[in-house]
């Protein structure tokens, strides 16, 4: 590992959330349902399909890379994927991986990190709000009551 050390982390162009990637004939991406915020029913809610698309350059020989999304408050993480950058890869080249996770499961709501490592140095991070849905009968009372309070 001291050698991995050594190596200067990727630099971050980006990091999207979204639904889904798309792919043409011709290599182009298109990112579908672009999102910062899971509004569950109940909880732990499981958000059934998410994809993560990070972009780097200066990508040397023998870089590691990690993703993980953890919680906020507890920096417990609930995704964990990692590997080496692909072979070949020269530092002028800009690098577009897609992440297409499994069903990801948030125990409670809060503010939840997807962060992106390169070398043991987080390149690029993004917040996601997991939110619970109050029911229809509490909403409208908040709204009548914030109503009355501007009266």
């Amino acid at each position: 590992m001291a050698g991995e050390a050594s190596v200067p982390p990727p630099t971050p162009i980006a990091l999207v959330l979204c639904d889904n990637v798309y792919q043409d004939s011709h290599g182009k991406r298109a990112l579908v349902g672009l999102f910062d915020r899971i509004v569950a029913r109940s909880m732990p809610t499981v958000h059934p399909k998410m994809c993560v698309l990070v972009s780097l350059t200066s990508i040397r020989p023998n870089t590691i890379c990690k993703l993980d999304i953890v919680h906020s408050e507890t920096d417990e993480p609930i995704v964990v994927m990692q590997g080496p950058a692909p072979p070949g890869t020269q530092p002028i080249d800009i690098w577009d991986v897609v992440f297409e996770l499994p069903p990801v499961q948030f125990r409670e709501p809060g503010t939840y990190y997807v962060r992106f490592f390169g070398n043991e140095h987080i390149l690029v991070q993004r917040p996601i709000q997991v939110v619970l849905q109050r029911a229809k009968s509490q909403q409208e009372r908040e709204n009548r009551e914030q109503d009355n309070d501007d009266a």
